[in-house]
């Protein structure tokens, strides 16, 4: 039996020959994940040996990464915002950019001045931006939706094992369509959302682990990216107050399209937050009529 240097060294040559990058690293968490210890421990055990049957599926699951399949849906979670989320196949795997939508949106709140606010999170997906705003704003209610019954599954599970499945409200269906008869009409205080905004054309020069694993429906935005935003700005009055936020994360270079968008409509554009590469990666609009 191979000793736990022997594994990673093994995994992380597999990996290098696929062109998996971090290979190491990436071995380690895999086996760390397959004998439930961290990466400290990996190293203080470093001579203890595998056991035959966990070292099978140690190597099976360094195969399945070989051939592309995510880490994150490897080992079933992926930490956002110091937090730890449960992803499957069905939702999107939770990105650090998407950190600086978590910030605007505690920015716009305080702001807002309210004890209380509520809140819509739209294509709720892992729940990751709900749960954490849950975390983050101990007064807020939460409405949280997806079009898909997996993925609210899994933020339902996320919420659970974060204390906060009684302060968010799941619903089922297509953007804010699960919201009427539900008497929040004009009484929401800010939309947030993540939404699909990868256009077709950009299918193809997707990292294979991004357009060959993670769920379409989370990913493509029609043909120029825009569908989404373009039905959310349409939508979003009825539910919104005036003088309510909308923050949304925004994809690459699709800054000046949204912005000639949010003239036409009931919205003011507020501000722009950049990424740590200087992209324009948060919108926050304010609703003006």
């Amino acid at each position: 039996m191979p000793t736990i240097t022997q594994a990673i060294t093994e995994g992380a040559q597999r990996l290098q020959a696929a062109g998996v990058d971090r290979e190491r690293l990436t071995a380690g968490v895999l086996l760390g994940h397959v004998l439930d210890l961290d990466r400290t421990q990996l190293l203080t055990r470093s001579e203890q040996q595998v056991e035959q049957t966990r070292h099978n599926h140690y190597l099976a699951l360094i195969e399945r990464r070989a051939h592309g399949e995510p880490l994150q849906y490897l080992t079933g979670h992926q930490e956002f915002y110091g937090l730890d989320f449960i992803v499957t196949p069905d939702v999107l795997i939770p990105r650090p950019e998407t950190e600086f939508l978590i910030e605007r949106v505690l920015k716009a709140v305080a702001e807002l001045k309210q004890d209380s606010p509520l809140i819509v999170d739209v294509g709720t997906g892992s729940g990751c931006i709900a749960v954490t705003l849950a975390k983050q704003l101990p007064g807020a209610r939460l409405i949280a939706t997806d079009v898909s019954s997996a993925a609210l599954a899994v933020a339902r599970t996320n919420a659970e094992r974060h204390s906060m499945l009684a302060r968010i409200q799941f619903l089922e269906g297509d953007l804010l369509a699960p919201l009427a008869k539900r008497g929040v009409d004009g009484c929401v205080d800010l939309v947030v959302s993540n939404p699909p905004y990868v256009t077709e054309d950009c299918r193809e020069v997707l990292q294979r682990e991004v357009r060959d694993w993670e769920p379409g429906a989370a990913l493509f935005g029609g043909a120029d990216g825009m569908a989404f935003y373009r039905r959310l700005l349409a939508d979003t009055p009825q539910i919104l107050k005036l003088d309510g936020y909308v923050v949304l994360e925004i994809g690459f270079s699709q800054i000046d399209s949204i912005s000639e968008m949010v003239k036409d409509s009931a919205f003011r554009l507020l501000d722009i937050t950049r990424d740590l590469q200087n992209i324009p990666r948060t919108l926050c609009l304010r609703r003006t009529v």
